[in-house]
């Protein structure tokens, strides 16, 4: 179980924001989510119960059945059966959008999403678990792929590859769900990261050809408070970050309209996942990220 008043009370946004480099902020990340559950998240997660066998000197106290042992006096081993081929692909989206960043937010909504890929990565790779990347580069035609390993240096790979990524150009995420149902073959679990400011049939369409495919997607959203609530209370110029195209917007006149529009938006998504049985996850830029991770775990567990 999550202990939130823990998290809560160590999670330190300037702390965060003030790590150098990716690895760091990870770790800090991960180490501060494992630090607030009661129990291990490690124990039951890439093993299976297969059988028993009779215990031998020097086995593991931890896997004796003490209950068999209560019912027949023998003292048995469970014996496991490793999962195999579990393999995680990281998306991210790397629209212009994604590098906003409002007057509350910790971090912007990229650093946010890399940092999340990042800790998640880390995390799979200590489970065990294959992890790989699909992305877009600066040419958004280009995919960049990165082929899923258990080998200790991918995780240093994936961080190289996430540092050298940045927020450019126009919408993107249909091209990057096209690639992905492209690249990747075997059955796969996908964590898409992006704020889904691209609403589009296109879209739409690549997230129910990789459930098609028979694929687990998962969805981390990740949204500055700004775009959530809209709390502007001047008239301000307001910029496109993908077009580039400026308006002037009074806010108080504006705030309800947009509520309203922004509110169905999200509406169309969270019913789309929903029919395609994808966990949709909100990740805040003003909240701390353990609650995304909580998440995770928890539909890791159920998938498995």
């Amino acid at each position: 179980m999550l202990d939130t008043k823990t998290l809560s009370e160590r999670f330190e946004p300037k702390v965060l924001a003030a790590l150098e480099g990716l690895d760091l902020k990870a770790r800090y990340v991960m180490e501060g989510f494992l630090n607030g559950l009661h129990d291990s998240p490690f124990h039951g997660f890439s093993v299976e119960f297969s059988d028993y066998r009779n215990y031998q000197p020097g086995d593991d106290l931890r896997h004796l059945d003490w209950r068999l042992y209560a019912r027949n006096d023998r003292l048995c081993i469970k014996r496991y059966m490793q999962e195999t081929n579990v393999r995680f692909y990281v998306l991210c989206d790397t629209s212009a959008s994604m590098n906003y960043r409002g007057a509350t937010a910790w971090s912007s909504k990229f650093e946010c999403a890399k940092i999340l890929a990042a800790a998640l990565t880390w995390f799979l790779l200590r489970q065990n678990d294959a992890a790989g990347m699909v992305s877009l580069g600066k040419e958004s035609e280009t995919p960049e792929y990165i082929r899923p390993s258990q080998r200790p240096s991918q995780f240093g790979l994936m961080l190289r590859h996430l540092e050298a990524l940045r927020p450019a150009g126009g919408a993107c995420l249909s091209q990057l769900l096209q690639h992905a149902a492209r690249l990747v073959h075997r059955r796969s679990v996908i964590l898409f990261l992006s704020d889904l400011l691209e609403p589009s049939e296109d879209v739409a369409l690549g997230f129910k050809q990789l459930r098609f495919q028979g694929h687990e997607v998962m969805i981390f959203q990740v949204l500055d408070p700004d775009e959530l609530e809209f709390p502007f209370t001047e008239a301000k110029i307001f910029e496109d970050l993908e077009t580039g195209a400026r308006r002037i917007v009074a806010p108080q006149m504006a705030r309800e309209k947009y509520l309203s529009r922004f509110r169905a938006f999200m509406a169309e998504y969270e019913n789309l996942f929903r029919q395609l049985e994808m966990p949709h996850c909100v990740v805040r830029t003003d909240s701390n990220p353990w609650e995304a991770l909580a998440r995770f775990l928890a539909e890791r567990k159920r998938m498995h």
